[in-house]
Order: C-alpha cells, then sequence, then structure tokens
C-alpha cells in the first residue's frame, strides 16, 4: 500500500486526511492510454501506463495498491447525478 503522503499542493488547498484515509492519485503520475491489438491474439486491448516514479520502490508500492483497488474505482463505484 502505497505511504501516506500528501501531494504537492499548499496547505491551504487540501484537507487534512482521517486516520483511516489515504490519498488515492499523485499528481507527479505519467498517464498514458492506448488502445491497441494484441498481436498474438488480435484482441482489442487497452494498455494503461503510470510512469515517473521517484524509484523502483515507490513503483511497486503503487502497483500493489493498484492491485487492491483499481477494479473498485473503475467497476464497483457508483455515480452520482
Amino acid at each position: 500500500m502505497p505511504r501516506k503522503k500528501r501531494p504537492p499542493v499548499a496547505p491551504a488547498e487540501y484537507e487534512e486526511l482521517q486516520e483511516n484515509e489515504q490519498f488515492i492519485s499523485r499528481d507527479n503520475i505519467d498517464l498514458a492510454i492506448t488502445a491497441i491489438e494484441e498481436d498474438e491474439t488480435g484482441e482489442p486491448t487497452v494498455w494503461v501506463r503510470f510512469s515517473n516514479f521517484e524509484d523502483m520502490e515507490d513503483a511497486e508500492e503503487y502497483a500493489e495498491f493498484l492491485e487492491h483497488t483499481l477494479a473498485l474505482l473503475l467497476f464497483e463505484t457508483t455515480r452520482l447525478q
């Protein structure tokens, strides 16, 4: 799970996190999304690439965080109207 870091913004621009909360995104991470057709299967696929981590440890922590939360964030949320 990623360390509990504050985003790089001025203190007046964010609220303090509760003990059981953590930030789910980081402003310094670059995101690239590409739709391709897989060579082996011809299956349409969407690739998402996260880059610009400080080191491999940060990348591994973020990957572990996404492994546990990405499906929930993408597919099991509700939309407020």
